[in-house]
């Protein structure tokens, strides 16, 4: 709490929830829900950020192995679902926010990721950047620095 005092901008404070925070979440949610029924599917989620996320990724997402949907809409998700996932989207530094990534990459759910199930998301992103004409940066490039990153024990 002594943080949001020290703080000026409490969208910088990603520990505390406040009503500013409701908001803007509010806000992308309804930008979002094109028909504003207060749900939202593969395609509304899949313009999130810009089109940040690969469709493979809103798959996972929507087969709700990383979070059970409270919708009962089938193929929807509702606005409490998109806040645990904005929220793990957001702040990727919180435990639950790594068990919602891992269990989207963990594609055989053996609490394992595997070179295959990282490489099979990369080919995705690496399809996106070559269509956007950026230089593309080499799976096992990306693997090396994850592995130096993780410090796994040998």
């Amino acid at each position: 709490m002594l943080h949001c005092d020290e703080e000026e901008d409490i969208n910088k404070v990603l520990r505390y929830f406040s009503y500013e925070h409701f908001y803007v979440i509010y806000c992308k949610f309804w930008e979002l829900d094109t028909d504003h029924d207060f749900l939202i599917d593969k395609e509304n989620l899949i313009r999130y950020g810009n089109h940040a996320l690969t469709y493979r990724i809103v798959d996972r997402i929507f087969s709700q192995v990383p979070r059970k949907f409270t919708s009962k809409v089938e193929g929807n998700m509702g606005y409490e679902d998109f806040v645990y996932f904005i929220l793990a989207e957001e702040d990727k530094s919180s435990e639950p926010s790594l068990e919602y990534w891992f269990k989207c990459i963990d594609l055989d759910g053996n609490g394992v990721l595997t070179r295959n199930e990282m490489q099979f998301f990369y080919e995705e992103q690496l399809h996106r950047m070559e269509c956007m004409a950026q230089e593309p940066v080499l799976f096992e490039d990306i693997l090396c620095q994850m592995i130096d990153m993780i410090k796994p024990q040998v």
